[in-house]
C-alpha cells in the first residue's frame, strides 16, 4: 500500500513545503493514542475543518494545518480512501517514511531541542547515555510499551525492576527532579524509547558539547574622556543559546572612574525582573531574568555609565558572570574585558595636563635653544626655538 501511495502522490509528497513538515506529522499520526482517532469519519471532518485536527492532536504542526486549509493537492490526497487506510496503519506509515527516505531519527532531534538545557546539565550528560544503552537492549525494548513507560513515569522504582542495572542516581532523579519528571512524562519521549534508532541518535546528540557564550565589554578599548565627563560601555553577549537571565560583576579602578548608572539592554525580552544593583567601592554587580529564554544568538545585556575621575590607564574587568537557562541551568560562558587608555595629547600641551596655558609656554621657554628629543620641541624639528613658542601660543586657552 505504501509503495502504491508513494507512486500515486510522489510529486506532492516530495514538494519542499510538504516534505519539511511530513516527518513530524507522521510521528504524531502513528502514536497509539492518535491512531485510535484516525477513522475515515474523523479524516472527513478534518478535511471539512482542518482546525478540528489541531483539537484532536494539539502537537500537530501549524504549518501542516495551513496546508490542509489552502492546498488543493493535499486535500485531494487525504480524500483518497487508500491514503486514509494507510494513515490507520503504523507499519504502513513507517514504510512510506522509508520510501520518502525520511530520517527515522527525526524525533531525537525534536526531543533534544525541546529539552536542550536539561540535556546540557552535567549530571544528565553523565548518566543518560548509559541509561539509553540499557534501554535499547532488545529484551528491554520488548517490554517498553507505552503503558509500561507511563507506569515507570508514575513509579520510577518499576524501572529498577525492569532494568536492574540502572543506576540508583537516575531513579532518584526520576522521583525528585522536576525537569526530569517533565521529560519522562512527554509522550514524544515514550515514542522515542520504543525505537532503537531514535535512542542511538539521542545518545549521539548528548555527546555534542554545548556552545559557550561570550560576554564582553564593548568597546574593548576606550580613550578616556576629560575629567568630569561621562562615557558608557555595553555588556554584550554572543554565541548564546537559551539564555533567560544573567548576573555580572564588573570591576573598575575607582581612582580612574566612578560608577553613575546602568540600563537594561535589548537582549532579554518580555517581562523582566531586575535585581537591585550592588555597588561597591570598585565593582558593581547586576542581575536580571526573563520569564522565557531568548532565541537570539547575540545582543546587548545592559549598558553602564561611568564618570572620569582621573585620566589614566585602567581596566574594566568582568568577574563572576553567570548565564542561566529558563530551567535554572548555568550555561557555559567566557568573558572579554576592556581597557581605558589615556588619549594622545597634542604636542603643544607640553606638561600633559589637558589645558594649554602659561605653564606650557614657560616650559618651552625654560628649554629654549636646547636640541634633542625633548617634549619642549613641540614641532619636532630637533631644536627648541621661537617656532615652538609660537605653536604653543597659537593654541593658548585650549
Amino acid at each position: 500500500m505504501a509503495e502504491e501511495i508513494f507512486q500515486r502522490y510522489q510529486e506532492v509528497l516530495l514538494r519542499e513545503d510538504v516534505y519539511a513538515v511530513l516527518p513530524t506529522v507522521l510521528i504524531e499520526l502513528k502514536k497509539p493514542e492518535n491512531q485510535s482517532l484516525l477513522t475515515s469519519e474523523t479524516i472527513k471532518a478534518v478535511l471539512a475543518d482542518p482546525d478540528h485536527l489541531k483539537l484532536l492532536i494539539p502537537d500537530i504542526s501549524d504549518e501542516f494545518i495551513a496546508l490542509l486549509k489552502t492546498d488543493a493537492d493535499i486535500r485531494v490526497m487525504l480524500s483518497d480512501l487508500d491514503v486514509q487506510l494507510l494513515l490507520q496503519d503504523p507499519e504502513a506509515i513507517d514504510e512510506l517514511a522509508d520510501l520518502l527516505e525520511i530520517e527515522r531519527s527525526v524525533l531525537a532531534a525534536i526531543i533534544y531541542e525541546r529539552y536542550r538545557p536539561l540535556f546540557q546539565r552535567e549530571d544528565i550528560r553523565e548518566l543518560l547515555p548509559d541509561v539509553l544503552i540499557l534501554l535499547r537492549d532488545p529484551e528491554v525494548q520488548a517490554l517498553l510499551q507505552p503503558a509500561t513507560i507511563q507506569l515507570i513515569a508514575e513509579d520510577p522504582d518499576r524501572l529498577k525492576i525492569l532494568v536492574p542495572e540502572i543506576e540508583d542516581r537516575f531513579i532518584t532523579l526520576l522521583k525528585e527532579d522536576v525537569e526530569v519528571k517533565v521529560l519522562i512524562n512527554d509522550p514524544d519521549l515514550h515514542t522515542l524509547l520504543q525505537n532503537p534508532i531514535e535512542i542511538d541518535e539521542l545518545a549521539r546528540l548528548l555527546t555534542i558539547e554545548p556552545s559557550t557564550s561570550t560576554v564582553s565589554i564593548t568597546p574593548a578599548s576606550i580613550a578616556s574622556p576629560d575629567i568630569g565627563e561621562r562615557f558608557t560601555v555595553s555588556i554584550d553577549i554572543a554565541n548564546a543559546e537559551y539564555v533567560a537571565g544573567y548576573q555580572v560583576t564588573l570591576q573598575f579602578d575607582a581612582a580612574a572612574v566612578r560608577y553613575i548608572s546602568w540600563e537594561q539592554g535589548t537582549y532579554l525580552e518580555g517581562s523582566l525582573f531586575d535585581v537591585p544593583a550592588t555597588v561597591g567601592a570598585d565593582e558593581i554587580t547586576l542581575a536580571s531574568t526573563a520569564q522565557m529564554a531568548v532565541d537570539a544568538r547575540e545582543g546587548t545585556l545592559l549598558t553602564i555609565t561611568f564618570e572620569v575621575v582621573k585620566i589614566k590607564t585602567s581596566m574594566l574587568s568582568l568577574t563572576e558572570v553567570v548565564l542561566a537557562s529558563a530551567s535554572s541551568v548555568s550555561l557555559p560562558v567566557t568573558t572579554q574585558d576592556a581597557e581605558i587608555v589615556e588619549p594622545p595629547r597634542p604636542a603643544w600641551d607640553v606638561n600633559k595636563d589637558g589645558v594649554i596655558n602659561i605653564l606650557d609656554l614657560t616650559l618651552v621657554a625654560s628649554h629654549f635653544g636646547e636640541t634633542g628629543d625633548i617634549d619642549a620641541d613641540v614641532n619636532g624639528d630637533g631644536v627648541v626655538n621661537i617656532l615652538d613658542l609660537t605653536l604653543v601660543a597659537s593654541h593658548f586657552g585650549e
